[in-house]
């Protein structure tokens, strides 16, 4: 947990709320890797031929090596891919928590100088000249357009593993939701898919909140 500037002690309270929730984080982030694991397992298999998988299986020795080397590889490639879906979900939440961060895009948005456009301009100036003009604000919108996309791919990946519905298929999803057949739901997995989706970023909200507190708590 961040120290006071003044050196002063945070509130154990708080200091063990904020360290149980790193703990939990971590405890999440393991569960939350199992689904993208299975998700490259799923492609990994629909990727390998069933001919070379057939092959591989029937040699002795050799098919146990391929099973834990494969099995390890989807960890570590389902690892990855929760790693970059969880920090570009996450960026933002802890950008805009950064005063200093939001000072410096607003001034610099504030004080910057802007560039006209003119009939003579060639289409790649102009087009340099816009981006220019939209600095750094664009950044920010960018993230928050790569962050939505990211959103999607994490639900869809979640409802895949986590399938709500007996079929599997979202197109199922759909159709017992539009015409509510709530009974056919599988309100467990829809549940895991949730905690799947929002986990972190609710931990890692209150970790930001407990630290801010932290400031303004004198123990």
């Amino acid at each position: 947990m961040p120290k006071r500037e003044n050196g002063q002690k945070t509130n154990p309270w708080l200091r063990l709320l904020y360290w149980g929730l790193v703990i939990a984080g971590i405890w999440f982030a393991y569960l939350n890797i199992q689904p993208y694991e299975r998700a490259v397992s799923f492609l990994g298999g629909k990727a390998t031929s069933s001919a070379f998988t057939s092959l591989v299986a029937a040699i002795p020795i050799i098919n146990g090596i391929a099973a834990i080397f494969s099995k390890s590889l989807s960890w570590i490639l389902g690892a990855i891919l929760w790693g970059v879906i969880q920090i570009i979900e996450v960026l933002p939440l802890i950008l805009y928590n950064n005063e200093k961060f939001i000072e410096k895009i607003v001034t610099e948005a504030d004080g910057r100088s802007r560039y006209q456009d003119k009939d003579t301009d060639d289409p790649a100036l102009r087009m340099l000249k816009r981006t220019y003009n939209h600095l750094p604000i664009s950044v920010v919108s960018n993230l928050e357009v790569l962050k939505i996309f990211t959103y999607t791919v994490d639900f869809l990946i979640c409802l895949t593993v986590y399938s709500p519905v007996e079929s599997g298929k979202i197109s199922d999803l759909i159709f017992i939701l539009a015409t509510g057949q709530w009974g056919k739901l599988d309100y467990g997995n829809l549940a895991l898919a949730l905690v799947t989706l929002f986990a972190i970023e609710v931990i890692v909200s209150l970790i930001i909140w407990v630290g801010k507190l932290s400031y303004a708590i004198i123990p």
